[in-house]
């Protein structure tokens, strides 16, 4: 049933635009709003004992006269939801904190008072069918700070959305919902609302839904409770060919992010887009921000020209995305016309002063009346449209002033000309973009120019990045869905919108998807799919939005990463069939084949969304692929059907066979026999430890070369110093001691070398170190660190002589386990250029258990050369069972076996090389198995590889919801 069938069908009429109270514009154009409606006539407020009454068709809520909540029950079951006992409002002023003692009937109001303070609160109350609605007429007695006007503690806790400031299960579910912008819904607790005097409390109006959920699609039933809400509370309520945004069919299409498209190369990316998308999302296209007008380079016709690329991208029955970075201005080229030649008014800035003396266009020192105590060291100042970055500043001058910053106008400025402090809404990985002022009338201009666009090529659906514009400018609540209700309001047809930071309970109403789980992860790509990317469509769904298992990139093979390959691909597919969510694919319009296993990743992908629309499999098999850290992996049958199989995918090992010790390992079979499937990867040989060929990052001969650079706590104690105690190879070391005096496991401790000069360790990427160690637990983290680039190398802390270790792999899944005084995108997403330019060697303690002590002695640190020779002849046995793989790979290539035996062997970019026959077979058994690798070696082959052993179960029973006619995917 469309969205105009269910309001014939309540015998309500439709209004097609709505505004909500206080001056956020939300009118939809073409969206039902229904904000006067014909209804019947609502129930009144009753008293029962020292009780207020509101009750509806579906729930109670009981107030007790002496200001607490007593109160919410399920009619049809009789159960209580809430925790009794809480005040039903709450007024702040300053740290006071007053709570409801008085609640009087009176009339369709309630009269609350606060004990003694003077404050009295008249709220006006209906009763609809399926809500009520609570809605502050007037505040008297002393000035507050905030009203929660709504204060509920519920007793449901299987999905709370602090978005959309709802708790549900299975049975029952509440939600408050603001009915203007007034109100801040979910902001401190769920569901609550509260308002505030800056905004307005007089006005200040929430509906609270207290609803049974029983029997399928719980979250459903929620749903077609908001939806009446927003029909007959002039809530935003944008639809797309009749149907409303929460449940259009088109949120579910998975669609391909692509850079670079242009008239040229526009019929390649939609031969490549319908091998597996239902949309393609334009994430260039616009030549700067925030004007949005079409990039010449990619366009040379103009807004006429991109509409003729996405007129042909609807022609060929695909969707048409659009991205835009909202507000964000100077995000790319800084020479658009919000800044050069005059840079507008209207930019935020947060300090200001008036120049102490006229300047004229050389001045390099600008002083002014005001002191500067409180103002950045460096930073950059808006003066009557001529843009400054100053390098210094002394109480009452900005000097070192470089002007005319990206080309503005250098113009001379009078005595008291108004100079402001530019906001940097992006101070990261060295961006610099301003924002408009939220108070300006800049804001709605950008929403002009977006729309305009979208109108103009019919955009479908949109991801929304940027937003940290906003972001600085509080309060998030009321601020930071701007664009999503501003944009949508004036497209003539609504987008499925998703994106970064734009998310609000307001701007809820607008939105159909959730963020992906950030950008593209570049190393430990299946580490973060698992842990985050895979969960990301069940925690959308608490706040009842669909997910988006991605951002994802087929990367290409370099020195910091392998190339992206199938079965990473696979893993994301099926979280997103588990989580009825689609996939972002991020691609260059000018190398989509780069990554030459793309052929069966469009299918993976493909085949995957077909089986989602076609709702293929059951409940049951859904939620097992959606559970937290489990693998699957899909197998087609041989009469056309398709099984899941529970997977045990690897882990990943690096061994060496001209090392007894680092050649074998035990396998664990959780499932029946099988032959497994594997991946042989070769890697580099390396110089051997003291080879003069190595780099020599650390060394102790002439005194420590660290420097102690700071714990996380007090109670955390590190000390370094010279150890007369030489290493096996007899050169000097020095002794990292540290101990955790507090009650719980550690964070961090570091010490820094910073090099003389960075260093290029492309071909020096593994490192190799004696240590002789001694604690009780924890690790020893070696780190090389460049600019926003790490890499994490681990050591466990426990009683150990004197080793000399090579450190292979680098650190990906356990960085999470840890805390550490930098971000997991130094070492995931930022680290592209890691070994081209190495700034600095940190070592660091983390996880020292409870009043444990640790001590580490350690030689000479160095980059181990790496040795490009070929892996030859590659080996595994367990027990008397031995398979080779005759075959020689360069470093980096691979070998891959399948389920069913079929081998390949693949470039680093995944380009076919040959199909190879193994000699022999491997069969591992249930339980532990002994594994051992081999390989031909000798002065002119390497010894080393990485090996990825995969297990599988049997089929998930009962997992097809399809008939056999049905089941066969095209």
């Amino acid at each position: 049933m469309t969205t105009e069938d269910k309001a014939q069908a309540m015998g309500r009429r439709a209004s097609p635009a709505f505004r909500l109270a206080g001056g956020i514009a939300l009118a939809l154009a073409g969206c039902l709003a229904g904000g006067i409606l014909a209804a019947e006539s609502p129930r009144a407020p009753t008293v029962r004992g020292d009780a207020i009454v509101l009750e509806n068709e579906v729930c109670r809520y009981e107030i007790g006269a002496d200001g607490k909540n007593r109160a919410v029950v399920a009619l049809a079951e009789g159960k209580d939801y809430i925790e009794p006992g809480q005040p039903f409002m709450l007024a702040g002023q300053g740290q006071k904190v007053f709570t409801a003692s008085k609640v009087e009937l009176g009339g369709d109001g309630l009269t609350v008072s606060f004990g003694s303070s003077g404050i009295q609160v008249r709220a006006r109350v209906e009763i609809r069918p399926r809500y009520l609605i609570l809605a502050i007429e007037k505040l008297g007695g002393p000035a507050v700070d905030w009203l929660q006007l709504c204060n509920l503690k519920v007793r449901i806790h299987k999905h709370v959305g602090g978005l959309v400031n709802a708790a549900w299960d299975e049975r029952f579910a509440m939600c408050a919902l603001a009915l203007n912008d007034r109100t801040d819904c979910g902001s401190h607790g769920v569901p609550t609302a509260r308002a505030y005097r800056e905004f307005g409390i007089e006005g200040a109006k929430v509906a609270i839904l207290a609803v049974p959920t029983g029997g399928p699609d719980p979250a459903g039933k929620l749903l077609d409770a908001i939806e009446i809400v927003e029909l007959e509370q002039g809530l935003p309520h944008p639809t797309i060919d009749g149907v409303w945004i929460k449940r259009a069919p088109q949120r579910f299409a998975s669609y391909l992010m692509i850079g670079g498209i242009s008239a040229k190369n526009v019929d390649q990316v939609i031969e490549f887009a319908k091998g597996g998308f239902g949309c393609v999302e334009l994430t260039t296209w616009n030549r700067s921000t925030p004007s949005y007008e079409p990039d010449p380079h990619q366009f040379p016709g103009g807004l006429a020209e991109l509409k003729q690329v996405t007129g042909k991208i609807h022609a060929a029955g695909l969707q048409v995305g659009m991205h835009c970075m909202q507000g964000m201005v100077g995000w790319g080229p800084k020479d658009d016309p919000y800044l050069v030649p005059k840079a507008d008014p209207r930019l935020l800035q947060d300090r200001r002063a008036a120049l102490a003396a006229a300047i004229d266009v050389k001045a390099t020192t600008i002083a002014v009346r005001e002191p500067l105590d409180g103002w950045p060291e460096q930073g950059d100042l808006y003066l009557e449209g001529e843009l400054i970055r100053y390098g210094k500043r002394t109480a009452s001058a900005f000097t070192e002033c470089q002007r005319g910053l990206y080309g503005t106008t250098v113009a001379a400025h009078p005595e008291g000309a108004k100079v402001g402090r530019l906001v940097n809404c992006f101070p990261i990985w060295g961006f610099t973009v301003y924002c408009p002022d939220i108070h300006s009338t800049m804001i709605d201009e950008i929403c002009d120019r977006i729309a305009r666009v979208f109108n103009e090529v019919g955009a479908d659906m949109s991801y929304f990045d940027g937003g940290e514009e906003v972001l600085v400018q509080p309060p998030y609540w009321r601020n930071q869905g701007r664009f999503a209700l501003g944009v949508q309001r004036r497209l003539k047809r609504p987008v499925i919108l998703e994106g970064n930071a734009l998310y609000t309970h307001l701007s809820w109403h607008v939105i159909s998807r959730g963020s992906p789980s950030y950008d593209p992860i570049y190393f430990g790509r299946r580490a973060y799919t698992l842990r985050f990317k895979g969960q990301n469509p069940a925690n959308w769904a608490n706040n009842l939005l669909t997910g988006d298992v991605g951002w994802f990139a087929p990367h290409t093979h370099s020195p910091a990463t392998d190339a992206v390959t199938p079965d990473e691909v696979m893993l994301l597919c099926l979280k997103a069939v588990g989580g009825k969510a689609p996939i972002s694919f991020h691609s260059d319009a000018n190398n989509l084949w780069a990554n030459k296993r793309m052929p069966e990743m469009l299918d993976i992908i493909r085949t995957c969304d077909e089986l989602k629309r076609r709702d293929y499999f059951t409940e049951q098999a859904c939620a097992e692929l959606a559970r937290p850290m489990a693998e699957h992996v899909l197998q087609r049958t041989a009469d056309g059907h398709w099984d899941i199989h529970p997977l045990q995918f690897g882990p990943p090992r690096v061994v060496d066979a001209s090392r007894t010790e680092a050649s074998a390992w035990v396998v664990k079979n959780p499932y029946g026999g099988q032959t497994p499937w594997l991946r042989i990867r070769a890697r580099t040989a390396l110089a051997p430890a003291g080879a003069k060929e190595n780099i020599v990052l650390a060394d102790s001969s002439g005194g420590v070369p660290f420097k102690p650079d700071g714990a996380a706590s007090a109670e955390l104690v590190q000390s370094v110093e010279p150890s007369p105690e030489k290493s096996p190879d007899g050169g000097a070391a020095f002794c990292y001691r540290a101990e955790n005096r507090g009650k719980t496991a550690s964070a961090w401790t570091r010490l820094t070398l910073s090099l003389p000069k960075p260093l290029d360790l492309t071909t020096h990427r593994r490192l190799g170190l004696w240590i002789r160690t001694e604690g009780p637990g924890g690790i020893l983290n070696v780190q090389l660190a460049g600019t926003d680039a790490r890499r994490d190398h681990y050591i466990p802390v426990t009683p150990r002589g004197w080793t000399c270790v090579v450190l292979d792999p680098p650190e990906e899944d356990r960085f999470f386990d840890y805390q550490w005084p930098y971000s997991f995108t130094d070492l995931m997403y930022t680290c592209r250029n890691i070994y081209a330019g190495v700034k600095q060697l940190h070592l660091y303690y983390n996880g020292l258990p409870p009043g444990a002590q640790a001590t580490c002695w350690i030689g000479r640190i160095e980059a181990l050369e790496e040795r490009p020779l070929p892996l030859s002849s590659p080996a595994l046995e367990s027990g008397a069972q031995k398979i080779v793989f005759p075959a020689a790979l360069k470093p980096d290539e691979y070998l891959e076996m399948d389920f069913a035996g079929r081998c390949r062997h693949f470039d680093p970019n995944g380009g076919l090389v040959a199909e190879v026959k193994p000699q022999g077979g491997l069969r591992l058994e249930p339980g532990e198995s002994q594994v051992r690798f081999s390989c031909a070696t000798g002065a002119a082959a390497s010894p080393r590889a990485e090996i990825t052993l995969s297990l599988r179960g049997e089929p998930l029973p009962n997992a097809r919801r399809s008939t056999p006619s049905e089941a066969h995917s095209r």
